[in-house]
Formats: structure tokens, C-alpha cells, sequence
């Protein structure tokens, strides 16, 4: 189900059907959302509803705000606004909270270590549900009975679990971004273009068509250029008629957030970088936060320690709560539709005062690889160009008729969209499966006519669902339509039926690893669907991530996959849970206390009835001095004690009894 404003969603759920209920939420897989979605539902509870026009007049909690908000007078709130019901996060000793939240991750953990009771909620409801697309999330949700999801983006770019209902969910109810502009539930969008493409080469990519990251780095950084052409375009935009416009940059990395975030500085701009904890340590300064920053963009204007721009390279945007935001600017590429769906909802929330967000693209050369000028391919059907030359996303009826919006496009080069999307176009590349009848029939057996419709059928489908993995290319003096990433076409067209001419793989290597049940059996411990599932999983991320370390070959009549570093990949495996044949770790030793009614009544005098409660006494406290005291083994058959002597020891201090042999 898609949600603009979750925080309000759940207030109405909690408010009007389940004040008596135990719910939990799962806010996603960020920290920045536990806190983000405590501190709504807590202004909710005291009834403080956040609002506020350009970072003005923001509900901000405070290290204050709990005792602030006890002391305010019921009589001052509104009856139907007081929910009754007590939010809080999971696991706080101190805290008696009905509505308790959590990361998925940490839900995951502590369902896996037998600390978390699906039993004991009435409702959960999964924020970002999308995320919840791998098997071990989806397998802790479906231990909860009651289960609501809510996303802004239901349909995942990665990973195998990419449609809601292969992670346990069916969209229901979804509501559309121009559906919501309709409504004027949230604001318009206009998108401006800023030409980088003479100060920046051809953005690289990999084998599968992907951007190259690693190789991308090295091209920004000897493009000293680059980000002073961009701050020095972009400061008259955001200060524009003396406004402080709120503004999220989303970069790549984190030196390019540390360079851009200086020149604005320099330029007087308040700034600071949202990134990870970890480097947020390293690089926070009183002149650029960075350990406060996402805090202190949320102050007014009038704050001293406000800011007016973050800049983040993925810290702030998945669920980050910034409606005060008006403008985003794109100061790197990426070829993610999901991050910039994530990002681009920063800006599209409604706020008070707030007429419209505006979109910079500062990269659009990118043209020629499918992702170009993002704003214009990203709703495409929806997006208009206007005369002015800017793009335009909301209704007619709507559209500022402002002298502002002239002024934005007077201050920045533009083209025409139609011919921004031709690009110059490339060559035919090697990963690219160009659309053609020749070429379909020199890779698959089968009729020419009936392979070159299926063909065609599946690119349509790939445009519509990934727009990026398709894009037109010169061959010879022609243009052909290409899907740039080969194996996707070709995983597609095996699926549908079509076979293979096995000329097209080359014959299994001496050292390729094939991903088979009789490559697998031998390491892993397990039944051989559980592991074969458990492998397919991590061939998906390692070929995300080493996408030139996987193949595909033939052995015999068959196509396998195969990677090219079986260590990598057993490590990747274990990583995930899988167990090795020979891990002395899973083998139960003579050390180890096997935990079972039988066992106790071996050692102990007393019956199960007796025995059960003392042992998980004395089990609680030594697992409290050392975690790994109670485990599983025997491929996770039993649960097991790791210090037999200082359980029996521990057990006769609690008053049992040793049996006598």
C-alpha cells in the first residue's frame, strides 16, 4: 500500500480500532525512522501535530520535549485528538508502551534468538514494506498474525523477491503520486536541467550496463571542475528573491558530499552532510555537522543552528521525513529507479507555505545509457515540457502562474527534452541484446517470426518496469532498441520457453564454481531445496555486486550458473545463515550441555515440571553475562548450553539436587 504520511496513518489506526491493542511497528531498516516515526507518533499521543512551512514552526523533539509534553494541561487538547495510547521502542526496559517500534533487523534478531513473541501483538504494521524482500525478513513477518504493510515504492529493482506477493503482501489499496497532486494532497513538481557535460566524461558502466561506481569515482575526481560549476548555478536558485530555500543534494559519496558542502559554505550557505554514524564521527565540524546534521535541517530558519542544505549520499531517503524540503538536486548520477523514487519523495510532500518542489538534474548526458534527465523519464506519461523549457509534474489547473518560476528558468541553461532523450547515440554495446530479428534467431533455436514476437514482448515488459535496463543504439547506419543488461533478456526469454543455441556459452571451466544441488550437497549442511533457494539468493546480490565474477555454461545439454571465486561465495552463504558439513562450530562437544527434559532429569533429581523453571532462571542469567552461552547445533536441531560445569554448578546454587551417579 503506498503512504505519503505514515506518522498520521497510524495515529488513525491506533485512535479509532485498536487502543486496547498491543501493535508493533516496524519502521523499516534505518535508525534515522525509528527515531523519525517516535517523535511523530509522540507529538500525536500529546496531541502536537507537526507542521510548519519551510522548516518553520516544526514539532521538534527535544532532549525536553518528554517533560514538556507531560506537563501540558488536558484541558488545552482537544478531546478527539487525545489517542490514549503509549508509544515506544522496543526492548527499553523502562518503557510500558502498547505501541512498540523496531528496525526489521532487529525484529528478525530477536524472533531468530527466541526473544521476541510473535504472540504477543494484536497488529503489526511494516513501514517501507518493500524492504521486507529477502527470505529471512519475509520469514519473520509471517510469524505475526495481523500484518498491514505501507510503502511508497511496493515494486523492488533487486534481489528475488521483487512483487509484494512474493514477500507476503497484496496491494490492496495504492494511490498514485499525480493521484495525489489531483487532490492537492501533495504538492506539484517542476524539474530544471543543469548542462555538467563538458566538464564530466562519459559516465562507465559494467558489463550488465550498470554504472561502474568505482571507475565513475575516479572520473569525478579528476573533474576538479564539476562541483563548483554546480554550486555556483545552484546558490542563486535556493536564495533566490532572499528566500533560504530548504534543499537536499544527493550524491554518490561521501568526499563529494564533504567538497560540495565546503564550496557552499564558502558561498555563506549553512550546510551539513547526512551520512552513516562511522564517517559522521570522522568528519563532523562545528562549520559542516554532520553527526546532528538531519536534526538541525529541521530547525527554522531563525534557529541558530539551522541549516539550509544537506547533502547526503543515502542516508536521507528512504522514509526521511523533510516535507519543508523544496529543492533536490541531483549531483551525481545513478541508475536506481528505487533511489531516486526514494529521494524524489523527500521533495514531494506537502508542507505549509510550500507552492511546489523543484528537481535538479545536474547530469542529464547521461542520456544515452537510459537514465537521462531523470525527471522526465521517471513519470513518464505524466511529466510535461512546458515552453519555458522546464519539465512539470502535477495538474494543469495547479501550475504557479509565479514570476519565480521564470526567474528559475532564466537562471539555467535548458534543451529540448525531446532531443535531451536522443542523446548522441552509441554503438551497439557487448552487454547490450539488441531487438532484432538476426539477432534473435543467432542466439535462440525456434521459428524467426515467433521468437522475434517474444522478443518483442519482453522488451515491452522490461521498458515498463526498469526503463533504465533498455535504451537505442546506433548499428551501422541504423537504430536498433537494446536491453543493455544481456542475461536479463536472456534469464527472460529461457523463462518463457525459448531454448538456447549452446553455441552462444562456452563448455564449464576447470575452476568455475557451479551453482548445483551436486556442487552444494557435498559443503552445506541441509535439505537440498532450503540450501538451493539459500544459493540462489546470495548468486543474485554477488552478481549485483561482482557482476563479473558470474557466468553462465554448459555442462552437457545444460546451462549453469557458475562464479569465479567459490571462497567469496561460501563466504557470502555462511553469511546468510547457511552451515557448513564440517564447521566443528555445529558439532556438539563434550563440553556442551544439551538442553531437553530427558537431559535434566538425567543429571538432576526432580521431574520436568520441577526442573524447567529453575533451568531457565540460571539459563537467563549466564546467556546475560555471555551471549553465546545458549545456542543451536547439530544443524540448528537442538539448543545447547556451551559450559556444561557452570550450568550444573549454577543449577545446584538454585536449589537443585545432583543425582547420585
Amino acid at each position: 500500500m503506498h503512504a505519503h504520511l505514515p506518522s498520521e496513518i497510524y495515529h488513525d489506526i491506533f485512535k479509532k480500532q485498536y487502543q486496547e491493542d498491543a501493535v508493533l511497528v516496524i519502521v523499516g531498516t534505518k535508525n534515522i525512522l525509528l527515531k523519525q516515526t517516535h517523535k511523530a507518533l509522540s507529538g500525536y499521543q500529546a496531541g502536537i501535530v507537526p507542521n510548519g512551512g519551510n522548516g518553520n514552526g516544526v514539532y521538534v523533539e527535544s532532549e525536553d520535549s518528554d517533560k514538556e509534553n507531560l506537563e501540558i494541561d488536558e484541558s488545552e487538547l482537544e478531546r478527539d485528538e487525545f489517542t490514549g495510547y503509549t508509544v515506544g521502542k522496543y526492548g527499553q526496559k523502562s518503557s510500558k508502551a502498547d505501541v512498540e517500534l523496531a528496525t526489521i533487523q532487529k525484529v528478525a534478531s530477536q524472533i531468530r534468538r527466541g526473544i521476541l513473541t510473535p504472540d504477543a501483538y494484536d497488529l503489526v504494521i511494516v513501514d517501507e514494506v518493500h524492504n521486507a524482500g529477502t527470505q529471512q525478513k519475509v520469514d519473520a513477518i509471517k510469524r505475526f498474525g495481523r500484518v498491514a504493510g505501507f510503502t511508497a515504492t511496493p515494486y523492488r529493482y533487486s534481489g528475488i523477491l521483487k512483487d509484494p506477493s512474493q514477500y507476503g503482501f497484496e496491494v490492496i489499496a495504492s494511490y498514485t503520486l499525480p493521484e495525489a497532486q489531483e487532490e492537492e494532497l501533495l504538492p506539484p513538481l517542476y524539474g530544471l536541467q543543469l548542462n555538467t557535460s563538458e566538464l564530466v566524461d562519459d559516465i562507465p558502466t559494467t558489463q550488465t550496463g550498470k554504472i561502474d561506481f568505482k571507475a565513475l569515482e575516479k572520473i569525478l575526481k579528476n573533474s576538479p571542475e564539476l562541483r563548483p560549476y554546480i554550486v555556483d548555478h545552484l546558490v542563486p536558485l535556493i536564495t533566490m528573491d532572499g528566500n533560504h530555500y530548504k534543499t537536499v543534494v544527493a550524491v554518490n559519496f561521501v568526499w563529494e558530499a564533504q567538497e560540495i558542502a565546503r564550496l557552499l559554505k564558502d558561498k555563506g550557505i549553512k550546510v551539513g552532510v547526512a551520512v552513516n554514524q562511522q564517517a559522521a564521527k570522522q568528519i563532523d565540524s562545528p562549520e559542516i555537522p554532520a553527526i546532528d546534521s538531519i536534526e538541525r535541517y529541521s530547525l527554522p530558519e531563525d534557529d541558530p543552528k539551522s541549516i539550509q542544505v544537506l547533502i547526503s549520499p543515502y542516508v536521507a531517503s528512504e522514509g526521511f521525513d523533510a516535507p519543508w524540503t523544496e529543492f533536490l538536486v541531483w549531483a551525481s548520477p545513478t541508475d536506481s529507479p528505487l533511489r531516486y523514487t526514494q529521494y524524489t519523495g523527500r521533495l514531494g510532500r506537502r508542507n505549509n507555505g510550500k507552492a511546489y518542489g523543484v528537481v535538479i538534474d545536474c547530469l542529464y548526458q547521461t542520456s544515452q545509457f537510459g537514465w537521462t534527465y531523470n525527471f522526465g523519464m521517471w513519470m513518464k506519461g505524466h511529466v510535461r515540457e512546458l515552453d519555458n523549457g522546464m519539465l512539470y509534474l502535477g495538474p494543469m489547473r495547479l501550475m504557479p502562474n509565479m514570476s519565480a518560476i521564470q526567474r528559475m528558468q532564466a537562471l539555467t541553461p535548458h534543451h529540448n527534452l525531446e532531443n535531451l532523450q536522443r542523446g548522441e547515440l552509441l554503438p551497439v554495446q557487448e552487454t547490450d541484446f539488441a531487438i532484432t530479428y538476426k539477432n534473435v534467431g543467432s542466439v535462440f533455436y525456434g521459428h524467426t517470426t515467433k521468437k522475434g514476437r517474444l522478443a518483442q514482448q519482453i522488451f515491452e515488459n522490461i521498458l515498463e518496469t526498469n526503463p533504465g535496463a533498455t535504451a537505442t543504439r546506433k548499428i551501422g547506419t541504423g537504430i536498433v532498441k537494446v536491453v543493455t543488461d544481456r542475461e536479463l533478456f536472456i534469464k527472460a526469454m529461457l523463462e518463457k520457453g525459448a531454448k538456447l543455441k549452446l553455441t552462444e556459452i562456452q563448455e564449464l571451466q576447470e575452476n568455475d564454481f557451479p551453482i548445483t544441488q551436486a556442487s552444494l550437497r557435498p559443503l552445506f549442511r541441509g535439505g537440498s531445496s532450503e540450501v538451493a533457494r539459500l544459493a540462489k539468493t546470495v548468486l543474485e546480490e554477488f552478481s549485483l555486486e561482482n557482476p563479473s565474477l558470474t557466468l553462465k555454461r554448459r555442462s552437457g545439454s545444460r546451462i549453469i550458473d557458475v562464479v569465479l571465486n567459490k571462497d567469496i561465495f561460501i563466504k557470502k552463504m555462511i553469511k546468510k545463515g547457511a552451515l557448513l558439513k564440517n564447521d566443528p562450530t555445529n558439532i556438539i562437544q563434550e563440553t556442551d550441555f544439551v538442553m531437553g527434559a530427558r537431559n535434566l532429569m538425567d543429571v538432576f533429581v526432580g521431574s520436568p515440571k520441577t526442573l524447567r523453571p529453575i533451568a531457565a532462571k540460571v539459563i537467563e542469567y549466564l546467556a546475560a553475562q555471555d551471549s553465546n552461552f545458549l545456542t543451536t547445533k547439530n544443524n540448528r536441531t537442538v539448543q545447547v548450553l556451551t559450559n556444561r560445569d557452570k550450568f550444573i554448578q549454577e543449577m545446584l546454587k538454585a536449589g537443585a539436587k545432583l543425582k547420585k551417579k
